[in-house]
């Protein structure tokens, strides 16, 4: 086995809404925030981990192609599918995939990064009356945040096909379906409640400009 190719995406995740990754709330506080943003420990400026948006591109790609492990509650693992090739298996086993070809870098703060408290509630069907009030942090609309994604390509890769594309353009035209899903649907908590819509923008592929 031999590494033959190694391809970079880059650009800016841009929030065109309030966006939360939770970070560590051991130590709450009456009157305090329930749910926090994570935060780099030492310039305690927000970033967005790799995990989660690769975990959040893998979801939404098992979704589209119906694959799924565990009964539906897990990620897929069966070790044949282009899933596995590009995000790695989920609890490994024997196969013949070699390393995971993605690799998803924690997003750094470029510019804004302030937050602010959003509260929600349960609303009670029979009085109409909120019930269980909570306050959650997260990054204002209009931060954007660095964006780096590395492809590694392998000789195996030679007769990988996706969308009609085959070998590293096929690993390529997976990775930018990933992205293209992200941003239809949103990234980090309560996205169906308005938080995490974000846009990919000033995208390079290898340096050069490219479009999703």
């Amino acid at each position: 086995m031999k590494k033959t190719g190694y391809h970079s995406i880059t650009g800016t995740i841009h929030l065109l809404s309030g966006m939360r990754i939770g970070g560590s709330d051991d130590q709450l506080e009456i009157g305090g925030t329930d749910l926090t943003c994570i935060k780099h420990p030492v310039t305690k400026q927000p970033y967005i981990p790799g995990s989660s948006l690769k975990g959040k591109m893998r979801s939404e790609l098992e979704a589209k192609l119906e694959k799924f492990g565990g009964n539906g509650n897990e990620p897929c693992g069966c070790g044949n599918c282009i899933i596995c090739r590009v995000f790695g298996m989920h609890k490994p086993k024997a196969h013949n995939l070699g390393p995971t070809r993605i690799l998803v870098r924690d997003s750094a703060l470029l510019t804004g990064g302030e937050t602010e408290l959003k509260a929600e509630n349960v609303i009670d069907r029979k009085t109409g009356t909120a019930m269980h009030p909570r306050k959650f942090e997260r990054v204002v609309s209009g931060s954007e945040f660095s964006l780096k994604i590395g492809i590694q390509v392998w000789d195996m890769d030679g007769s990988c096909s996706h969308n009609g594309k085959i070998g590293d353009d096929a690993l390529i035209e997976f990775v930018k379906e990933g992205l293209r899903l992200v941003q239809r649907t949103g990234l980090g908590s309560g996205v169906s409640k308005g938080s995490g819509e974000v846009e990919f923008r000033d995208l390079k592929l290898d340096g050069q400009p490219f479009q999703l």
